[in-house]
């Protein structure tokens, strides 16, 4: 049911009405492309009056287009299939790495237009304040109403009302006011979320395949560190405080490894990219392996080397140690794997399967599925890019994790 505002009589604002009854017919393009006028009052419930009359308005504003299906094995008229046109509304993503920030410019199908990148300053004043100019630079030539906004993937533990970051230890960022930053005088909404989470939601918006549909499923990214974005029944995991789901610390070994955070023995220590890399140069004892990061480390494996197999067979089982509490709490449908895990899983499954079938009961491993995530390196700033869309699609029945009202905030 689109949201829909009432006047003081309580009488129904057609406006708000209108508006609904048209996200909800692009909503179903977006989901469906080629659909057919009458598909569309079929999978919507409006009458088909109400449809033409709604196209003929989104046709006239340019948001989509017809065109003839050809080939077309039916007698009488071929049907015409309707689909978004793309540069009608674009939308900004932004990412932070260890090293530079990536900004996007990109359609409301997912396609990007254009990408920046902007290598991190000592100053993180300044350096915000060219990822604000870099925004300003990319939807210049694009006018305000067709920016449907920007979304952030913050780093660590950040309120995503404000954008502000409390605390993100690898990054070194503390009490960080990134949204003041980033916005300043730029007309668009700006929405904020931590980057695993929004790796969770590319998975579920922009895959075309084995992340489709899903609606328990975990997300690991290990870029810069250990997360996981959760959805539990087609939501973001949020937690009373937006701060769920920090898997990269919980504990693995009590008197293991210091980590960033302060505490001891975190998952993180053993599994992430920065782990991977740190065991690769001790193993290797120097040899320019410093320079190695966790990616080479697989690519190296490829090609034979006996210290970077080893690294991955060891941190395999660490991977796989941390998955046995999730698979343990969360009961769920599916695992994604990003980054390194992503490019190396073909290397490291067996070994992982191996750990995981030893200490998880088979009745409570069966049915779990782990893959490789389709987006790889893109899916923080594809998430970006669906936490802006979602907030645009909101409330008109798609699906989608940051659909519900409690998982993304506009501020």
């Amino acid at each position: 049911m689109p949201d829909v505002t009432f006047t003081t009589s309580g009488a129904l604002n057609k406006s708000s009405l209108r508006q609904g009854n048209e996200r909800l017919v692009l909503n179903a393009i977006r989901q469906h492309p080629t659909l057919s006028r009458a598909d569309i009052a079929r999978i919507t419930g409006l009458s088909p009056s109400t449809v033409t009359f709604i196209m003929e308005r989104l046709l006239r504003q340019t948001l989509v287009c017809e065109e003839r299906v050809e080939n077309h094995a039916q007698v009488g008229r071929r049907p015409t299939a309707l689909r978004l046109r793309p540069e009608a509304r674009v939308a900004v993503g932004v990412e932070f790495t260890l090293t530079h920030a990536r900004t996007v410019l990109a359609d409301w199908t997912g396609a990007v237009i254009k990408e920046r990148s902007i290598p991190r300053s000592a100053s993180h004043e300044l350096f915000f304040d060219k990822i604000h100019d870099t925004i300003r630079a990319l939807t210049r030539a694009k006018p305000e109403t067709e920016v449907l906004g920007v979304g952030v993937a913050l780093p660590g533990f950040s309120d995503r009302t404000t954008g502000k970051i409390i605390a993100a230890e690898n990054f070194n960022w503390t009490g960080i006011e990134a949204g003041r930053l980033l916005q300043k005088d730029l007309p668009f909404p700006f929405f904020y979320e931590n980057g695993a989470k929004l790796r969770a939601l590319a998975e579920t918006w922009f895959s075309p395949s084995e992340g489709k549909g899903l609606r328990d499923f975990v997300f690991v990214t290990m870029r810069g560190g250990l997360g996981t974005g959760i959805i539990i029944n087609g939501q973001i995991l949020q937690g009373a405080f937006s701060a769920a789901a920090e898997f990269g610390h919980t504990i693995l070994y009590p008197e293991g490894r210091r980590c960033a955070c302060g505490n001891t023995g975190c998952w993180e220590q053993y599994a992430s990219d920065l782990a991977v890399a740190r065991a690769y140069s001790e193993r290797s004892r120097g040899r320019g392996a410093s320079e190695v990061d966790a990616e080479g480390v697989v690519e190296l494996a490829r090609k034979g080397d006996r210290a970077a197999i080893d690294v991955l067979n060891e941190t395999a089982g660490y991977v796989a140690l941390g998955l046995v509490n999730v698979i343990m709490v969360f009961n769920p449908e599916a695992i994604v794997l990003g980054d390194y895990l992503a490019a190396g899983w073909d290397l490291m499954q067996e070994r992982i399967w191996d750990v995981l079938r030893a200490r998880v009961p088979a009745y409570y491993l069966a049915g779990v599925r782990i893959f490789p995530s389709e987006h790889a390196a893109d899916s923080s700033l594809k998430g970006c890019v669906a936490l802006v869309l979602s907030q645009y699609f909101k409330s008109f029945g798609d699906g989608n994790p940051a659909t519900p009202g409690n998982s993304v905030i506009i501020h």
